[in-house]
């Protein structure tokens, strides 16, 4: 059954701006990774991000509205730190340390279809229906075909690096309806939000690296080779940060199915980064396994929107709710 929605109003810009942020974080996590270990950047980076929201909030005047929080966000928003940032940051920079950033990118684009199947496995909102199915096996298909799989291997990325690339969209796939079903509806500032949950990360990913340096005795950093990978940490952190706030304003104004959806022009800025910037190899499976991959997404979430009229939107802030 195809849902009716009304036009979402007031998020297009915000979810461009996340693909941007999103799309070129895998090149800085790649250029963090040769500094620190893969929990160290992940680390790292919520750390940064954490504390851009906090002066965020101290200069727009909310910084006293986290304090008395109700114990139910908070809980809430731990959950969702785990699932959407502890979890699958962790795992997407190992993962790199196997796969290529194009490869990553490419599996990232699977996350709607993983979003749509928590949604209707877990959270019960809609059944699958024939076309569905279709779109999840096209999906599938694309991304062994991006993989470069043949009849014997994985192409020339590790199968470890690929199993925690769909382990960390599984977590993603959950995670978004989540956030739309149990977070946004409590009605908080989309900034006291983001803020909270980056933070709840960034403790916990700081544990983790302190954890990590103690036990297995290896150094915290290694010096960089360039001042300009110090400054990609740095912007990979501030993105962290500022993207969580647009991120709710997308789940907020259009749902968790479009929410997720974001990883398509995710997967051609990164695709054009690690083509360009990086040198990586370009071959002919990735941009055809990448349509497909998207191909297989827009059948599965297709919907049908019925046009009303609506009052005019006040213009509103990219940082505000």
């Amino acid at each position: 059954m195809l849902r009716t929605i009304n036009p979402p109003q007031g998020w297009l810009l915000q979810y461009f701006l996340l693909a941007f942020v999103w799309g070129s974080s895998f090149a800085y996590t790649e250029a963090g990774l040769s500094i620190t270990s893969p929990i160290g950047i992940t680390a790292t980076r919520h750390i940064i991000g954490s504390l851009a929201l906090a002066v965020l909030l101290l200069m727009l005047g909310q910084l006293p509205k986290l304090r008395n929080l109700p114990s139910q966000l908070l809980r809430r928003l731990f959950v969702l730190a785990m699932l959407l940032n502890v979890i699958p940051g962790t795992l997407f920079a190992f993962a790199q340390n196997h796969v290529s950033t194009v490869i990553a990118a490419i599996i990232n684009s699977a996350t709607p279809i993983m979003t749509l199947v928590m949604i209707a496995v877990v959270f019960r909102q809609e059944k699958l229906i024939p076309r569905q199915i279709i779109g999840l096996f096209t999906g599938l298909i694309g991304a062994l075909i991006a993989l470069g799989v043949g009849f014997s291997d994985l192409g020339e990325n590790e199968p470890i690096g690929v199993a925690a690339l769909i382990l960390a969209i599984s977590c993603y796939g959950f995670a978004i309806p989540y956030a739309r079903n149990k977070v946004t509806p409590l009605g908080y500032s989309p900034m006291i939000m983001a803020h909270v949950q980056v933070l709840l990360a960034a403790v916990v990913l700081t544990i983790l690296f302190v954890l990590e340096v103690s036990f297995f005795e290896i150094p915290a950093f290694t010096a960089p080779s360039s001042p300009w990978i110090l400054g990609q940490v740095l912007i990979l952190g501030l993105g962290t940060g500022i993207a969580y706030i647009w991120h709710f304003q997308v789940l907020e104004r259009a749902g968790s199915a479009i929410a997720s959806s974001i990883s398509y022009p995710t997967l051609v800025v990164s695709l054009v980064i690690g083509w360009v910037v990086l040198s990586e190899p370009f071959s002919w499976n990735m941009p055809i396994g990448a349509l497909v991959i998207a191909l297989g997404s827009v059948i599965t979430q297709r919907i049908r929107v019925v046009r009303r009229r609506q009052p005019k939107p006040r213009a509103q802030s990219l940082l505000r709710a």
